[in-house]
């Protein structure tokens, strides 16, 4: 019995500190649309080796942006998605993250792999809902690919003030853990 309980505990632990797999979330029915401004859909990718994959969105004024506007800063990508438990848990650090990273020219950018006819509206209601303050994107195959095949989330990538992946963060991680990692990368 005891060890019955020791494996289930040891299960929970593991799949906590791992993340959420990559499934879909089923479409859901939600009539309610949110104000999207800091949320956009990926327009273009073009894979790199070496280097992050350069993809581009527009903004909330409708210019295009592409990720390569972002060198010569220390950026960190988070894979995540709205019915993922591990990934909703760092969101609160991820919010402070930016705030106090802001000044240090550290950018954060979220990706989310949820998919739906109504997934701009659905995301964006969850980041107006979570107060999330950094630009999210809705991830698309061709990214997650580029990526290397994004299979677990939250995934996240530290990205260099160069363009190179400088350190690949699988499950959930704390605040504490992501600035060091920040850290390491503007050395």
């Amino acid at each position: 019995m005891i060890r019955q309980i020791s494996v289930m505990i040891t299960t929970v632990a593991i799949a906590m500190f791992i993340g959420c797999s990559n499934k879909r979330q089923a479409e859901k029915n939600n009539s309610t649309t949110a104000k999207i401004e800091n949320i956009s859909e990926i327009l273009n990718v073009t894979k790199r080796i070496g280097f992050v994959p350069n993809f581009s969105w527009k903004d909330k004024d409708g210019k295009t942006i592409d990720f390569d506007n972002f060198k010569g800063r220390v950026t960190l990508i988070n894979f995540w998605a709205t019915w993922c438990g591990p990934c909703q848990k760092e969101i609160p650090d991820l919010i402070n993250l930016n705030k106090e990273m802001t000044n240090k020219n550290v950018k954060i950018l979220g990706i989310s792999t949820d998919r739906g006819t109504n997934v701009l509206e659905d995301v964006g209601q969850f980041i107006s809902e979570k107060g999330i303050n950094y630009q999210n994107l809705i991830s698309n195959e061709d990214l997650e690919e580029a990526f290397g095949n994004i299979r677990v989330i939250p995934t996240s990538f530290i990205v260099n003030s160069d363009g190179k992946i400088v350190q690949t963060i699988v499950g959930m991680r704390s605040k504490e853990q992501f600035a060091e990692a920040i850290n390491a990368a503007m050395e």
